[in-house]
């Protein structure tokens, strides 16, 4: 054993001292140079493109310059000793635009790699004098033959002939991302499910991870240990994140995992923020996602949600700001998709989403929402401006691509603030062949003036455990006689109902709301979070096991907070990010 343990040393100690930091200057850089140091820095990414990098390397670029091209870098670290690709020097992030070509950085089955300190773009056309911008070795159907014509990326990561793992990406800014299918080609005619023609003008993603299996073969990759943390996506044709599996259904039962997104914005996202595809133990928090389903730009898809889990297992989303999101369909804050199991949304702020604020479609196991903030959410109205739905406050489906629909068990939403302002007239449904939904304690605010909320009940193909719900006023609501079970209809006195601000939905002394919910029993078994009335409220402050809790989001004592946590937080960096993010636009 002790030998083992030598060696074990000596092999980590020999990688940590071979590891060597290469530089690279575009303005006194010469590929000739031995890039062993800032005074003999690598110009061209052609040159890093050329390296055989080994664990513990690192690739530096100079601050305040600009490369044009892809980034491929070849070679895996590993866990103790990581590839890392940054910056040297101050000033502003070195840019790395992908200049048409398929990324800005590509990965390819490669692991164990840190990024970080770059900004990324990627719109320019995929040729040049009639020549598609390609390197050799990344081709095939499931590549687009490698060109950026059709499909485009800040940075992609493929698996596709292992599973990958260890990825941290943070400290990026990927912005601009759009393909450029607008001049058709003869190649890659056997791949026509790729297509030839301008409907994929949407196909940007700021970082899209992929594995390729081939179920045919028996051969499953997946990637896990990613964290992304301190990232700006913005101006992305579709997704700003999207986890990929390619294989076909078979690839369900091998899941992408471990997988964290935090502390970062999506701005003007063409589509959704961040999409987990076929995912387990998945975390994102303390992101602010604005715009997503943006169409500020005519190349985008304009249609999302800030974020969505689909067919993914113990994902847990919490004190984000979700806000602004636009689309003819879904565009909610957060949407639950359908075949996951144990989705937890929770300590959210959700604002001024069209599509609305809660949707859990179907096939889904123990998945809901807890404890979150919805503000002018759902202002969509059918058959405006394309829209295929209305605004919903609560909706919830069995649609799972099957005709017939597919029932969820376990859906639960409960102990949620809600604000509706007299402008919008969102709809409550529950719809046939849902299942199993559970619906208490939640605190439904209409500001008055405005025409009644519709509710629709289906009695057909659900279970219904509902009570303790505060609807107020009574006269704002057309309310189906399933929700009144234990219904309150008296003002909740909240602080300043209509804020934009989370402090505006806390309680004030004699709210009716107050100790009337009613206790939520169960567990959750995802990443050891609790569904039940034990644990914090949106705010930070305690929720008894025993004992009635509140109606809503808020748990507290008027004038007796329990320390602000997170969730505060983030809404105000929301707005200051959001300022920042428009005075560089109009710069």
């Amino acid at each position: 054993m002790f030998k083992f343990i030598v060696s074990v040393l000596l092999l980590s100690t020999s990688m940590l001292v071979h590891a060597i930091d290469y530089y690279i200057s575009q303005s006194s850089g010469n590929d000739n140079n031995s890039g062993l140091s800032s005074l003999s820095p690598f110009q061209t990414l052609t040159r890093v493109n050329s390296l055989s990098l080994s664990a513990g390397d690192s690739v530096l670029f100079k601050s305040g310059e600009r490369w044009e091209g892809m980034l491929w870098p070849k070679g895996s670290g590993a866990s103790n000793a990581p590839i890392t690709i940054s910056v040297y020097g101050l000033g502003t992030k070195p840019i790395i635009d992908g200049d048409g070509y398929q990324a800005s950085i590509l990965l390819f089955n490669d692991e164990h790699y840190v990024i970080s300190g770059l900004e990324l773009t990627n719109q320019a056309s995929h040729s040049s004098n009639g020549v598609t911008k390609k390197l050799g070795g990344f081709g095939n159907c499931e590549n687009s033959w490698g060109s950026g014509r059709d499909v485009r990326f800040g940075i992609k990561v493929v698996a596709s002939n292992r599973s990958l793992e260890q990825f941290t990406f943070s400290d990026l800014a990927i912005h601009n991302i759009f393909p450029t299918p607008d001049t058709p080609e003869g190649e890659g005619t056997t791949c026509t499910k790729q297509g030839h023609n301008t409907t994929l003008k949407n196909q940007g993603y700021g970082i899209k991870f992929e594995s390729q299996s081939n179920a045919d073969a028996n051969n499953f990759f997946t990637i896990s240990d990613v964290v992304m943390d301190n990232i700006t996506v913005s101006q992305t044709g579709h997704y700003g994140v999207w986890i990929k599996p390619l294989g076909g259904s078979a690839t369900a039962l091998y899941k992408h995992d471990n997988i964290t997104v935090r502390n970062s914005l999506f701005l003007n996202t063409g589509g959704a923020g961040f999409v987990p595809t076929r995912a387990s133990n998945v975390l994102v928090e303390n992101n602010v996602f604005d715009g997503s389903g943006s169409s500020l730009d005519p190349r985008m898809y304009a249609r999302g949600s800030g974020t969505w889990p689909f067919d993914s297992d113990n994902v847990v989303i919490q004190n984000n700001v979700l806000m602004n999101a636009k689309g003819p369909l879904d565009s909610y804050g957060v949407h639950i998709d359908y075949n996951n199991t144990n989705v937890l949304v929770q300590y959210n702020f959700s604002y001024n989403n069209e599509g609305g604020f809660v949707q859990i479609l179907g096939a889904n196991v123990n998945s809901g929402y807890r404890y979150n903030i919805s503000v002018a959410d759902g202002s969509r109205v059918k058959g405006v401006n394309g829209a295929t739905q209305d605004g919903r406050i609560f909706n919830v489906s069995s649609y799972c691509n099957i005709n017939s629909g597919c029932a969820s068990t376990g859906s639960f939403i409960y102990n949620n603030t809600v604000y509706v302002p007299s402008s919008i007239s969102p709809k409550i449904s529950f719809q046939r062949g849902s299942g199993e939904i559970q619906f208490y304690n939640n605190l439904i605010y209409v500001q008055q003036g405005g025409s009644p909320l519709h509710t629709f009940l289906s009695n057909q193909g659900v279970q219904y455990d509902i009570g303790n719900n505060l609807f107020y006023p009574e006269s704002a609501f057309s309310l189906a006689s399933g929700l009144t079970q234990n219904a309150i209809y008296t003002d909740p006195k909240l602080q300043q109902p209509g804020s934009d601000l989370a402090s505006g939905y806390e309680l004030l002394s004699g709210s009716s709301a107050k100790n009337a919910g009613a206790v939520i029993a169960g567990s959750f078994n995802s990443l050891n979070y609790s569904q039940n009335n034990g644990g914090l409220d949106f705010f930070g402050n305690p929720v008894p096991e025993g004992g009635s809790p509140h109606i809503g989001a808020y748990n507290g004592t008027a004038g007796v907070n329990a320390p602000m946590l997170i969730a505060p937080f983030v809404i105000l960096l929301a707005g200051i990010l959001t300022r920042i993010a428009v005075r560089h636009k109009k710069d």
